[in-house]
């Protein structure tokens, strides 16, 4: 259960909930800004808000004129958290 309902979750106890590397299986999810600051936040409304395990990092594509742009590239083991977290989250610029 979400930290925001009380229930504390035994993967942020034995701090397994963010994975380190992308795994294939996860729903990906990219916004199309990166900053530290974004970053750390994003993962505090995850942690607070959500159950599941995820993983975020910055991550680097070309757009249509051929320059690298910064992302913020977000995955999830559910995809059900995947959508409330893009319906949900007010740190998504729509």
């Amino acid at each position: 259960m979400a930290l925001v309902n009380g229930t504390p979750n035994p993967l942020n106890y034995f701090d397994l909930r963010r994975v380190v590397s992308a795994p294939p299986h996860f729903k990906y999810f990219t916004l199309p800004t990166y900053s530290p600051r974004l970053k750390n936040q994003l993962e505090n409304w995850i942690k607070h808000n959500l159950n599941n395990r995820y993983y975020i990092s910055q991550s680097l594509t070309l757009d249509k004129t051929n320059t690298i742009v910064y992302n913020t590239l977000i995955g999830f083991e559910d995809e059900l958290e995947r959508t409330y977290f893009i319906l949900g989250c007010p740190y998504i610029t729509k």
